[in-house]
């Protein structure tokens, strides 16, 4: 078993698409951890929870369509973004664990989880039927870390939002056609990110220079821990970031589509199985307001309200799977 994923693997798919993803921990494990990543990331398994690792788990990490080394989605005018999501899960699903799709309930183990943006492919894939994802019924639990809220049904999710977020995924997004918010973004934004040096600035100044010293000293305790050197993190997130972008800008563009988009499940039908979601109280990207919604919604869900930003989950992450991963199902 390996704590840490071999390289970037491709799946291809059918219509010459191809599916990028990393996996680690035990990919002979039955206990399956699907991971979804956010704005500007790509599937990333390089380092493992040590507690998923204890789990003897089989860690899953894609990229998302239209992000990094995967293609579009398929017939993006005619197929919902779920149903897209689903079929390409699926097929990921069938070739790392061939027959998981019709495999008896109860022989698989998975666990749904995502961060920020990634959240919403989450619950798309959380919620889904056995008609449109047929190993739903392997799901024991969902992680959402930084939730965001299916805005069909979330009538006031633009209340709490920043004024850059309230243009790029709120009402605007909406009134100005043809995506030219984001493609004009993606134009400003590409000149940024031609150097590792302005992908990094941009990190800190999305992420890093809005928490307080409280949440540095907890970030440098988990750097440590992870045996990361000085500024590796932001690095590597740099680099992420621009390989996130470096075929394609098509999945940053369709973000408020997305958001905006039928998730494929009503609010009657979420999920009865366990939810756990952690937001944290200054969080200027995913408001505490969209989680304590999500709380009031899923029938089985379990809210971990923080001190911190928009990843201040990340420091007490291994604690936060030890008690997902308990949960047998």
């Amino acid at each position: 078993m390996s704590t840490e994923s071999q390289q970037e693997k491709f799946l291809n798919l059918a219509g010459d698409r191809v599916l990028a993803y990393e996996e680690g921990g035990n990919l002979d494990s039955k206990v399956i951890v699907l991971f979804f990543h956010g704005v500007f990331g790509v599937g990333d398994a390089k380092r493992p929870s040590p507690v998923i690792v204890k789990h003897n788990a089989h860690f899953l990490a894609p990229t998302l369509p239209g992000w990094g080394s995967s293609s579009i989605r398929a017939n993006p005018d005619k197929t919902p973004y779920y149903q897209a999501l689903a079929q390409d899960t699926t097929a990921l699903l069938e070739h790392t664990h061939p027959g998981i799709s019709n495999a008896p309930a109860g022989e698989y183990k998975l666990y749904v989880s995502g961060g920020s943006f990634g959240t919403v492919p989450a619950q798309m894939i959380f919620n889904a039927s056995t008609d449109v994802f047929p190993a739903s019924r392997h799901i024991v639990a969902c992680l959402l870390l930084a939730p965001a809220t299916p805005f069909k049904y979330h009538k006031e999710y633009a209340k709490d939002l920043t004024w850059d977020n309230y243009f790029s995924v709120g009402p605007p997004s909406r009134y100005i056609p043809w995506q030219l918010l984001h493609r004009l973004a993606s134009v400003v934004l590409s000149k940024k990110l031609k150097r590792p040096e302005g992908s990094e600035a941009l990190i800190r100044k999305l992420i890093f220079d809005h928490i307080k010293e409280d949440e540095k000293a907890m970030f440098e305790k988990w750097r440590i821990e992870r045996g990361l050197e000085e500024g590796q993190f932001e690095k590597n997130m740099a680099a992420n970031m621009r390989k996130s972008v470096g075929s394609s800008w098509e999945g940053f563009v369709e973000c408020a589509d997305v958001m905006h988009s039928d998730w494929g499940f009503t609010l009657e039908e979420m999920s009865r199985k366990p939810v756990i979601l952690v937001s944290a109280s200054e969080d200027r990207m995913t408001p505490t307001a969209w989680a304590k919604w999500l709380a009031e919604k899923y029938p089985n869900a379990k809210l971990k309200e923080l001190t911190g930003g928009h990843i201040a989950g990340l420091w007490s992450i291994d604690s936060t799977w030890e008690e997902v991963l308990e949960i047998k199902g």
